[in-house]
Order: structure tokens, then C-alpha cells, then sequence
């Protein structure tokens, strides 16, 4: 699949020096209410990193500054160097609900919806920018969907769609919100070998997802979020006792067993464990 694919050179040239993501003292209050408190962070490229959290950590929020759509309240975002309204190559694929599916394109017309800012909103797609684009959904085995209405997708298909759109618009960045929710077994693994060959790139992937399990399996860096940064690194720095203590209050505990870390919940109910995963 994407091993065979050459990248396209950047929208935004950048400086090799610079990391993917650079967070100082970031801040975003909604009417009073902290969303984000005091964030520092940086994300080397080319990692595959979750972004973890309680509902209401700032997930979303903060894919939503870093993409441009939100202007922090105070503090500094840095894209490869650059603001994010400055930074081309960045794709963020937002939740299902976020969505217009009824909106009447097709599947071909969203992915060359990559191409609009680097070829200008009113000049014409060129014999190269459709080459691309047809060239992206046969990376993420679209290309016989091409002419399809979205709201006919499937839900993986959908996000497949999306990440095409990222790869035809050459981003080096993508921001995937909670992609897998809702899908079937096969769905969740097509999108996870995909992020294996976005990785092949050198593409960095922020991927918000609940799920623990995945979290600790399949990702370089874990992100564990509540409003602050509670930690960020590897899976046995981040996913400890303490650390999710403090991120989830006392809706969770950690108990080791044989087979790996279990997460409980008060009630008992099992949130996830840390098996040995493809990345683990």
C-alpha cells in the first residue's frame, strides 16, 4: 500500500530542526470555564501519538487550535515552526458527528477538497491534482467508491476517505478524532494499518481515542490529557497508577496482573489492559 508511495513535497516548507508540535503555557477558556489549562508540550515528527483522556479532558479542543479553528487565550502554538492558521500541511479528520453527510459531494470531490488550498480556491484542478487524488483513494482502497455520495459510505469508509484527502493534500500532520468509534473489527484494523503506512512516511498522527488498550498497543507516544497535561511519553511512563489517578479522579484503578496492567473502574467493569501489541 502507502510503502510504495512517494510523498508529496510540503505545502508549507518548514525546517527539519523543528518539531511537529510545539505547545508554550497554552490556554482556551469557553465564558469562564477552563477547556485548556497551561499546556507545554512537544511532539517530535513522525511519531504516532494517542491523545487520552476523561470526557471533557480537551481532546477536541485541542486538535481544534492546533488546525486553526479555535484561537487559544493565551499562551503559543507552533506547527513545524509556523501559527496553524500559517501551516498548510496539516489535515485534521474530526468526529462522524461533526459531519454535514447529507452535503452533496462525492467521495473524489472531498478528497480534492486537499488540493483547494494549494492550488487556489478559484482556479481549476489540473490534470495532476485529479492524477492525486485518484492516486490517494487507491492508497486507501477508495478508488471504486470514487464517484459515491458520502452519506452512502460505511463508517470506515468514511475515514478512510478523510485520510485520503490528508495524503492528496500533502500534509505531514494529521489530527484523527476518535476515527475508530463505532466500527467493526475489520474497520479498526484497515485504519490502523494505515497509520503504519502514514508512519512509513514520516507523517505525524495525533489520534484521540478513549480506548486505553490501543493507546498502550499501537502508539510511540501516549498523551494523557484533563484540562492540563498529566504526562507525555512511553506507555509505562504515562499509563501509571498515579498519573491516571490524576487524569480520571477515582473513576479508575490499576491493578497488575499476569497477563499486563488492567484498568478498573469503580463498579468493576474493565476499560482496558496492556497486552503485547504490534508496536508494544
Amino acid at each position: 500500500m502507502l510503502s510504495l508511495f512517494t510523498k508529496q513535497k510540503p505545502a508549507t516548507e518548514h525546517s527539519k530542526a523543528d518539531p511537529a508540535i510545539e505547545l508554550r503555557n497554552l490556554s482556551l477558556r469557553f465564558e469562564g470555564h477552563r477547556a485548556l489549562e497551561d499546556l507545554s508540550l512537544t511532539v517530535d515528527s513522525g511519531l504516532r501519538v494517542a491523545v487520552v483522556g476523561p470526557n471533557g479532558a480537551g481532546k477536541s479542543t485541542l486538535f481544534n487550535i492546533l488546525a486553526g479553528i479555535l484561537a487559544p487565550s493565551g499562551g503559543e502554538v507552533r506547527v513545524h515552526g509556523h501559527l496553524p492558521a500559517q501551516h498548510q500541511c496539516l489535515a485534521y479528520v474530526p468526529q462522524n458527528s461533526q459531519v454535514d453527510w447529507n452535503f452533496p459531494v462525492n467521495v473524489e470531490e472531498v478528497v480534492m477538497m486537499g488540493r483547494v488550498r494549494l492550488i487556489g480556491l478559484f482556479r481549476h484542478p489540473s490534470r495532476k491534482d485529479w492524477e492525486l487524488v485518484r492516486e490517494s483513494l487507491g492508497k486507501v482502497q477508495l478508488e471504486g467508491l470514487a464517484g459515491r455520495q458520502i452519506s452512502e459510505l460505511s463508517g470506515g469508509q468514511k475515514q478512510r476517505m478523510f485520510i485520503a484527502r490528508a495524503l492528496a493534500q500533502a500534509a505531514d500532520l494529521v489530527l484523527l478524532d476518535e476515527p475508530l468509534a463505532g466500527l467493526d473489527i475489520p474497520s479498526q484494523e484497515q485504519i490502523l494499518n494505515i497509520l503504519d503506512d502514514l508512519q512509513k512516511l514520516g507523517i505525524t498522527v495525533l489520534f484521540a481515542t478513549h480506548d486505553l488498550d490501543l493507546a498502550a498497543a499501537q502508539f510511540d507516544r501516549i498523551l494523557l490529557l484533563n484540562r492540563r497535561l498529566i504526562a507525555y511519553g512511553v506507555r509505562d511512563e504515562v499509563l501509571s497508577a498515579q498519573n491516571l489517578t490524576k487524569a480520571y479522579g477515582g473513576t479508575m484503578q490499576v491493578v497488575e496482573t499476569t497477563e499486563g496492567r488492567i484498568v478498573l473502574g469503580d463498579s468493576g467493569g474493565h476499560h482496558g489492559h496492556e497486552p503485547e501489541g504490534r508496536h508494544g
